[in-house]
């Protein structure tokens, strides 16, 4: 009796909600002295603006829902709408608390979609094509917007330019990763190194990723035969980066202040490249000053970059958290 209480104890499910909740504390023990400056903040903004912003939030979850079932075409197994909600929630908040891109994420959902009777094959190739075109979504608007600057600004600011440059060496590197993994060869090599540690070789068989691939292409362009999921997915996926922009424009909006919604949507990709970086737990500290910093530098006062920097974090990372883990222990017990 005692081995199988031992596994359980430590099954890499547990793990990661032992780890998230471990940066959970470290976070409101860090936070914990801003969280009433942010109630009386929400309680000085206007409620059409506060309910835009909430609403904008939603939506985005709502889009990532639509992503997980365009690339995984029809084959949803168990997981209904509101599974595939709740995972939404979760895969978004385990990105933002633990930052690698969104590897961390995509990682806790393959076990849950596979769990859920999803083919292990068309849950692989639907999280490694919907990191693929997140990537994409980034690499595109960051060079659109960043191009728009230039074009539009006498001198560019050089901070902005090398994070740009980073954000697309960053992400660059990321899809590529995200293609040799999706060889499989090359996952074939990977997993016989993890098999070596015997906490993951259950967890490795469980998925039976390996042998659900025989007789498939051995490439990553087999990934690219659904064009139009692709775009699909590229397009959800820039919406939602669309909608991000729009909470931070709500809540500027309620607090009279303006910038052009093309500053807003550059600050808020100079950020993301920022918080994706492995810095700390939910990039704290990073993902605060570079919000700061990058609005500041667009032309938003010093005092409502601040403002803005504790709201968005507020709708975006502390309002999901105690969301998160509660349906992170319902998809558990499911």
């Amino acid at each position: 009796m005692a081995g199988p209480k031992k596994q359980q104890l430590f099954s890499p499910a547990r793990i990661l909600f032992y780890t998230l909740s471990v940066v959970v504390f470290y976070l409101v023990i860090h936070y914990i002295g801003k969280l009433r400056d942010i109630r009386t903040l929400l309680l000085q903004m206007s409620m059409v603006w506060l309910l835009l912003a909430l609403a904008a939030q939603l939506t985005t979850y709502l889009f990532n829902v639509l992503i997980l079932r365009t690339l995984l075409n029809g084959q949803t197994g168990d997981a209904d709408i509101l599974t595939l909600f709740k995972l939404s929630v979760v895969i978004m908040f385990v990105n933002q608390a633990l930052p690698t891109g969104g590897i961390s994420g995509n990682s806790y959902i393959f076990g849950q979609l596979v769990k859920r009777k999803v083919p292990a094959l068309a849950a692989f190739k639907a999280l490694v094509l919907e990191s693929i075109c997140y990537y994409m979504a980034i690499l595109v608007l960051l060079a659109a917007f960043y191009g728009w600057y230039a074009f539009h600004t006498v001198r560019v600011n050089r901070v902005i330019s090398y994070t740009v440059g980073t954000g697309i060496v960053f992400f660059t590197a990321l899809s590529i990763l995200m293609l040799i993994v999706a060889d499989r060869r090359a996952l074939s090599f990977i997993f016989r190194k993890l098999k070596r540690y015997k906490w993951l070789r259950r967890h490795i068989a469980k998925a039976s990723l390996l042998s659900s691939r025989k007789g498939e292409q051995t490439n990553w362009r087999a990934l690219f035969k659904n064009n139009g999921s692709v775009t699909t997915a590229v397009m959800l996926q820039m919406a939602i980066l669309t909608f991000d922009a729009l909470t931070v424009f709500a809540i500027l909006q309620g607090f009279h202040v303006t910038l052009e919604g093309s500053k807003i949507m550059l600050g808020l990709l100079l950020t993301l490249v920022i918080g994706s970086l492995p810095i700390s737990p939910g990039a704290l500290i990073a993902y605060e000053s570079a919000m700061t910093f990058f609005f500041t530098l667009l032309g938003v006062p010093v005092h409502a970059a601040l403002v803005l920097t504790l709201l968005f974090r507020f709708f975006t990372f502390w309002l999901p958290i105690p969301v998160g883990l509660f349906l992170y222990r319902d998809l558990q017990r499911g």
